[in-house]
């Protein structure tokens, strides 16, 4: 194997990549999709994961992590690896929510334990300056390759991208009637809905990491866009729900970011026609629905297929030790 950072990649290896990643999407039900497009959006997003990469960055990295001089900058980067029979990866260093050190591995074809075992030992020489708990991976839901690694011990799903092109709409007709999705405004909905969701992450600790608080800046942009919105019923309030733009597969898409149902509704059924609503009120502006859901958030990841989306991509955590 031979590695250089992923700043030097040409254009013909990171294409090769974006296919690559592109396979690891159940796209047997996706209509209209612009290969061309999908393509270019995986590689523009391997690419961001040289966003950070500056002389600042590496500056507070080797102090944090106390690495030595003698580790050059380009092996801070993340790295293309290629195998001895011209097969492409990269592996960046990454920290999850809890704040683990992971590498995350793409890949140019689907990995297998050994061949992800012979990936790690090697790239751990060069990112020797850090230890991670988990290799992070992408296998394309179902496949033989995901049950395959699934079954190793400790590994687990994690972020689950579910999507729907056309999405459930259908809301009770009496339903309907008493909730009312309203613009959220900060000065009045803020305070119910912190209160709400702090009272939840008390009551449910191990949901901090899964399904955090928004910030207020988030919102805020949410509000510019259009995108945020807070639900009543029958004038109290019910939930709210949140997305941003986005250019998924290089579909127009709206990306769900957050639906939180206030501690009084919560387990009534509310959350599927708060959803579809908020749907009604924007299909006419995007064709693609989607958002990541922790795959131990059972109620939401059940909700969302209630609303007609399904599995497309799934994010797996694989036990460091198992590799090294």
């Amino acid at each position: 194997m031979r590695h250089y950072p992923l700043y030097k990649i040409d254009e013909k290896c990171l294409r090769r990549l974006g296919q690559g990643v592109l396979k690891t999407y159940n796209l047997n039900k996706i209509i209209g999709l612009d290969t061309e497009k999908a393509i270019a959006k995986e590689c523009e997003d391997l690419l961001a994961l040289n966003e950070d990469c500056n002389a600042e960055h590496f500056a507070e990295l080797r102090q944090r992590r106390a690495i030595s001089d003698s580790v050059p900058d380009d092996d801070l980067y993340a790295q293309v690896v290629e195998a001895d029979d011209g097969s492409l990866f990269i592996v960046s260093v990454c920290r999850n929510d809890d704040d683990e050190t992971m590498f995350e591995v793409f890949s140019e074809h689907p990995l297998s334990e050994p061949l992800l075992a012979q990936l790690v030992r090697y790239i751990s020489k060069v990112f020797c300056w850090c230890t991670p708990r988990y290799i992070c991976i992408w296998p394309a839901p179902g496949s033989i390759p995901a049950k395959q690694l699934l079954s190793l011990a400790g590994s687990r799903a994690v972020d689950s991208l579910l999507a729907a092109q056309d999405p459930k709409l259908t809301v009770d007709e009496l339903l309907c009637a008493d909730i009312a999705l309203q613009p959220f405004e900060l000065d009045k909905d803020w305070p119910w809905y912190e209160r709400d969701y702090t009272q939840f992450l008390m009551q449910h600790p191990e949901m901090a990491t899964i399904v955090p608080i928004s910030e207020k800046d988030d919102i805020s942009e949410a509000i510019a866009a259009g995108l945020c919105s807070a639900a009543f019923y029958r004038g109290k309030p019910l939930g709210m729900i949140m997305a941003e733009s986005s250019d998924e597969l290089g579909f127009n898409g709206l990306l769900i970011s957050d639906i939180f149902i206030t501690g009084q509704f919560r387990g009534q059924g509310f959350a599927s026609p708060m959803q579809r609503l908020y749907y009604q009120q924007h299909m006419q502006d995007f064709e693609f629905f989607f958002g990541y859901i922790h795959a131990d958030n059972k109620p939401s990841y059940n909700n969302a297929l209630k609303q007609g989306r399904e599995l497309l991509r799934q994010e797996v955590y694989l036990p460091a030790h198992l590799f090294l």
